[in-house]
């Protein structure tokens, strides 16, 4: 299996499309984050290292939108197309969804009542991953060790540690007031399609039980400096409002930390990516909440 680090390139987009029996023709990579996403004429595949948690993070994603596409009354996800997926080629696991063309954009109203609908469902008659608080942060910090030139120095590294260690104890500490269930725990307004039916959550490569206030930091006050408004119409679409629980700073950090793994996976073949993950590194380590931090993809 692959060490994931590096994303999949072409000859692996080649690879899964000949294996899926799509024609790997007039492609456009759309971004590379966490993903490798390109555009095959009316398909998006998305890329992936080929290691058994990217495994576990494909079927998951695939498993759950067929569900809540056969299940939902109304809908909540886009489902994948259909035939066996996910696909694993020499070193990448990919999986393969129909293409949307962006017509408009969603509001932050969208993204609350999409997740209110996910909440309301009942329990998956399926075992999925349980949520496991900056798992992802941990391997990157583990990917970089082991690079013969670390992106990261070895004071960084253990400082992240150690960061992480305290937040995952207080989170093994924390009563969360919504309760367990299936959470998407990526929901924001870039992960919202408009489909035939109306809008619908993509991106399910998180999908997992955990406390369902995780599809709720959105609202929160964060390094992204969100608006205010935008925060609540969220609020007066989900019915509730993350901010009046006492706990919502951990989520909020929990957050933040896990978004540097993958910027520590890509920085050594982005430039960009390594500039943003040093800004975030910075202000984070000096507690500046006004540099405002970018997606960088």
């Amino acid at each position: 299996m692959a060490v994931d680090s590096a994303l999949p390139g072409r000859l692996a987009l080649e690879q899964a499309c000949a294996a899926f029996g799509l024609n790997p023709n007039a492609v456009q990579l759309l971004h590379r984050r966490s993903n490798a996403v390109w555009r095959v004429g009316d398909v998006v595949v998305r890329l992936a290292p080929d290691t058994p948690l990217r495994r576990t993070r494909a079927a998951t994603s695939i498993t759950v939108t067929r569900w809540l596409a056969s299940t939902a009354t109304e809908p909540i996800a886009l489902p994948p197309l259909p035939g066996e997926q996910p696909v694993v080629v020499d070193g990448a696991v990919a999986t393969f969804w129909p293409y949307r063309s962006v017509a408009s954009e969603p509001s932050a109203h969208d993204v609350g009542r999409l997740v209110r609908r996910l909440h309301q469902q009942p329990a998956p008659p399926f075992r999925i991953p349980q949520y496991h608080p900056l798992r992802r942060l941990r391997d990157a910090l583990d990917v970089d060790a082991a690079r013969p030139q670390p992106v990261l120095s070895d004071y960084e590294r253990d400082w992240l540690r150690d960061q992480a260690d305290a937040l995952v104890a207080a989170f093994e500490m924390t009563r969360f007031p919504l309760g367990y269930g299936l959470v998407h725990a990526d929901a924001h307004e870039e992960n919202l399609l408009l489909a035939e039916d109306g809008w619908v959550l993509i991106d399910w490569d998180n999908a997992c039980y955990g406390p369902r206030e995780l599809d709720l930091v959105g609202t929160l006050p964060d390094h992204f400096h969100i608006p205010d408004t935008h925060r609540a119409e969220f609020v007066r679409s989900y019915g509730y409002d993350l901010l009046e629980w006492p706990g919502w700073m951990l989520l909020r950090d929990i957050t933040e930390y896990h978004s540097l793994g993958s910027y520590i996976r890509i920085a050594p073949d982005e430039p960009r990516a390594e500039h943003e993950l040093r800004r975030r590194l910075e202000s984070l380590r000096t507690g500046d909440r006004d540099i405002v931090w970018r997606s960088v993809g």
